[in-house]
């Protein structure tokens, strides 16, 4: 039986939601998701965003690479940016943008997950998951890879992992390019069919 004097008191609700609220981490989620929503909103419909874009002229491949590490970094999320690297540049330009761009979200949001280990300590909770969970929260080169090849989630779960892991640095690169090229192929692809329609 548990020594009721060393038992662990329960936080109510308001308490936890109290904690939430003061967590850093909170508010740098909500800072990336306003940050995503604004950068969708002002690029609007694809053809707008592509005058938008195109009409930089010699930034236009600097602001693609910085839109879309910053809609990678977000919840929000978007195909809109790999597939308008596409429409405005030749297919492996398209190619290197969309890889690029994956690799810098790749490096920035590992260090973010590393530091979040320290503080909230992921990885011992990811342990306490039940054994058939644990399975899918590998971390080896080659997990990471098909991790990342997955849609939608896949990138941020593989860098999640790579992270909280403390995955070696050029494991995690190695991982991020193999696993961001086919997709960086397809949505460069699929913005120059679009400008052949």
């Amino acid at each position: 039986m548990a020594d009721p004097q060393h038992a662990r008191p329960r936080r109510t609700i308001p308490q936890t939601l109290a904690r939430v609220v003061r967590a850093p981490l909170t508010w740098q989620i909500l800072l990336l998701v306003a940050l995503g929503i604004a950068v969708k909103y002002w690029l609007g419909s694809r053809t707008d965003a592509a005058r938008t874009i195109g009409s930089t002229g010699a930034l236009a491949p600097l602001i693609t690479v910085t839109l879309q590490c910053v809609t990678s970094m977000t919840p929000v999320g978007s195909s809109l940016i790999p597939t308008l690297n596409g429409m405005l540049f030749p297919l492996l330009a398209a190619i290197g943008l969309n890889m690029t761009s994956g690799l810098v979200t790749g490096v920035v949001l590992y260090y973010f997950w590393r530091r979040r280990e320290r503080d909230l300590h992921i990885q011992k909770r990811l342990d306490s998951l039940p054994p058939w969970a644990r399975r899918f929260a590998r971390h080896d080169l080659l997990s990471l890879i098909i991790m990342r090849m997955l849609p939608w989630a896949g990138a941020n779960v593989s860098t999640f992992l790579a992270g909280t892991n403390q995955v070696p640095l050029r494991v995690h690169i190695i991982s991020v390019l193999v696993g961001s090229l086919p997709g960086s192929i397809i949505y460069a692809l699929l913005g120059a069919g679009i400008v052949r329609l």
